[in-house]
């Protein structure tokens, strides 16, 4: 009903006809009137609002709206916590246009036109740049990356870019150094925010790390060594994206609770209430429910020889025999079971038996094929070059 008043209240704003000239002698061509201004109407969307309830309040239809913008995005999975945006005409009582965020460069747009309603997908433009980051880790990654002047979104993506190698929680060293190839955004001429990581180099200790994008010929997206090898493996090294381990693999660890030695077959992850929980590789759900003092309990059985096990969570998201996706949020840490708090206690086995998951070689999963290597190999040396401080050749053809 706000929404209505707001824009009853835009409806009003019409301002009185012109008075008529009192000579004609000199025959003027008519001014064309100025368009229309256009307001925009801010709502909100809360907990539990429905694209009906809210359309509805304004006098539209949100079947005609929720079909017409179908073939872009189904709008009624909106979010809480997002801005629709309602684009009234001055002497309107109704919006002629309504605007979704999905994220922010991509727009659903609905507008009516002729008595009906299409809907498109504005997609923000920049110009891109290459560029170079670079910064030590002195305590964690987090704080590294955010004094370089990376967001949020740009640390996970060059955690997930290592997230099959290195555990950042646990084995990233004081003293790591981080130097990528990175696409710098703009907009209207000024730097806007960083892009995709086109070429990463990770060195921890005396482990060296390289990363490349590569776009495949299907169009999928990934990250390949200098080899043309996946960075990409068949597991996570960890199931919780940041966190920290409080007790690790050991087969004559002190039980804080039993007070006695007891073997630790797998890692422990403390993490608050709630935290999501993935599954580290893809498979299939063999237990999902109580086990003992292991509280809330899933175990996957993976390809090959291999299977994992995820203790003590609040809530369970998978049942049994369903298959699971590398990555797929399977649940949310707790504190069931055998627990002293809300963490995550961690299981891998291969061949029927315990193995450390943060020490196992695991094993990749994909090469580059042949006809991918030309354009693989070229972007590679062209951005290696660049970050070790070779300048970019542009190639001139013969006119030039």
């Amino acid at each position: 009903m706000v929404i209505g008043c707001v824009i009853a209240a835009i409806a009003m704003q019409v301002s009185a006809p012109d008075a008529q000239p009192t000579h004609t002698s000199v025959i003027v061509a008519p001014t064309p009137p100025p368009p229309p201004k256009i307001f925009d109407v801010l709502h909100t969307i809360e907990s539990g609002e429905t694209l009906g309830v809210i359309l509805q309040n304004l006098g539209l239809s949100a079947h005609a709206i929720r079909d017409a913008a179908l073939p872009v995005y189904d709008l009624a999975k909106i979010r809480s916590g997002r801005t629709l945006t309602f684009k009234v005409r001055e002497g309107d009582t109704s919006p002629h246009a309504v605007h979704y965020p999905l994220d922010e460069d991509n727009t659903v747009v609905v507008v009516l036109a002729n008595d009906a309603w299409t809907a498109s997908l504005d997609t923000t433009i920049y110009e891109v740049a290459e560029a170079i980051r670079e910064f030590s880790v002195e305590s964690t990654l987090w704080g590294a990356a955010t004094k370089a002047g990376l967001r949020a979104g740009d640390i996970v993506s060059i955690a997930s870019v290592f997230e099959f190698d290195v555990d950042f929680n646990t084995e990233l060293r004081a003293g790591a150094k981080v130097k990528m190839v990175v696409e710098e955004l703009y907009l209207d001429g000024k730097f806007a925010k960083l892009g995709h990581p086109l070429a990463v180099r990770l060195q921890n200790r005396d482990d060296a790390f390289v990363a490349i994008r590569h776009q495949l010929k299907n169009g999928d997206v990934g990250y390949f060594d200098a080899d043309g090898v996946a960075r990409k493996k068949a597991f996570l090294r960890s199931p919780l994206t940041f966190s920290r381990v409080t007790s690790g693999f050991n087969p004559k660890r002190f039980h804080p609770v039993l007070k006695k030695r007891r073997p630790h077959n797998g890692t422990d992850f403390g993490a608050s209430r709630g935290t999501p929980i993935r599954a580290t590789g893809a498979g299939k759900i063999v237990m999902a429910g109580r086990n003992g003092g292991h509280g809330n309990f899933v175990k996957i059985d993976h390809a090959g020889p291999y299977a994992s096990s995820y203790s003590h969570m609040n809530r369970i998201k998978v049942k049994r025999g369903q298959r699971v996706k590398q990555g797929q949020v399977i649940g949310t840490v707790g504190s069931t079971g055998m627990s002293t708090g809300p963490h995550l206690h961690y299981q891998f086995w291969k061949n029927g038996r315990y193995v450390n998951p943060m020490t196992i070689d695991l094993p990749r999963t994909q090469k580059l094929e042949k006809a991918e290597r030309p354009t693989f190999e070229a972007n590679r040396d062209t951005w290696l070059d660049f970050m070790n401080g070779v300048t970019p050749v542009v190639a001139m053809s013969e006119d030039e």
